[in-house]
């Protein structure tokens, strides 16, 4: 529901300016990547990650998940920042004449969430979603290039039924993966050592390879 209230207000975006994929699902190298919303356009290519929570958001830019506190109950779910991060990594490999600093990431929630992210860049309510957008103003990209995009994007959607399905599977095998990892005390992101530290909400583990690798997770 709220990918189809996100992918509304984007059809309100300027036609002849910004193309639209929504629901986009590309296999890059034997792993699925699901995206929710890309904008293609002059100014820039903005990889949209589209969040209907609602209850209190709160976590760091570079925190392994987020916390959703609703009705004094607390849910664990991943840094959409970081999910976003790994779309573009993606797409960097799909559109390779266009430079990654000009792929935007924007994580969006719906007005029932109250949003305390830290040092947060481009995360905002879905009624504020097309003002970041039409923000950029500056022309980066071609006509010809956001044309080309626009096409091979198009072109490596594989989205499917079927597709959907193993995309799911997928997900969860990398989960059960990542758990194994943090409970054997490796570092998911690049095999060191985790650590107990103290920081300012309390214990965490931190990966011995800091400030190279930043992977941290809150000890349950």
């Amino acid at each position: 529901m709220g990918e189809e209230l996100v992918a509304k207000r984007l059809s309100k975006l300027p036609e002849a300016e910004y193309k639209i994929i929504n629901n986009l699902l590309i296999n890059h190298k034997g792993k699925t990547t699901q995206i929710d919303h890309v904008v293609v356009s002059e100014y820039r290519i903005f990889i949209i990650e589209t969040k209907n929570y609602q209850g209190r958001i709160y976590g760091g830019v570079n925190s392994e998940q987020w916390t959703q506190n609703i009705y004094g109950k607390k849910y664990k779910f991943w840094n959409p920042i970081r999910q976003n991060q790994g779309h573009i990594r993606v797409l960097s490999h799909i559109v390779t004449d266009i430079h990654p600093d000009l792929f935007i990431s924007i994580v969006t929630f719906s007005r029932r969430a109250t949003l305390d992210i830290q040092n947060s860049e481009n995360v905002v309510y879905w009624d504020e979603l097309c003002n970041v957008i039409l923000s950029y103003q500056s022309k980066w990209i071609s006509t010809e290039q956001a044309q080309k995009a626009y096409q091979l994007l198009l072109a490596s959607n594989t989205n499917s039924i079927d597709n959907k399905i193993r995309h799911v599977q997928d997900v969860k095998q990398r989960m059960k993966q990542w758990n194994q990892t943090v409970a054997e005390g490796k570092c998911p992101n690049c095999g060191g050592k985790l650590v107990t530290r103290d920081g300012k909400y309390g214990k965490f583990y931190g990966c011995s390879n800091y400030p190279l690798c930043r992977f941290t997770h809150k000890l349950s």
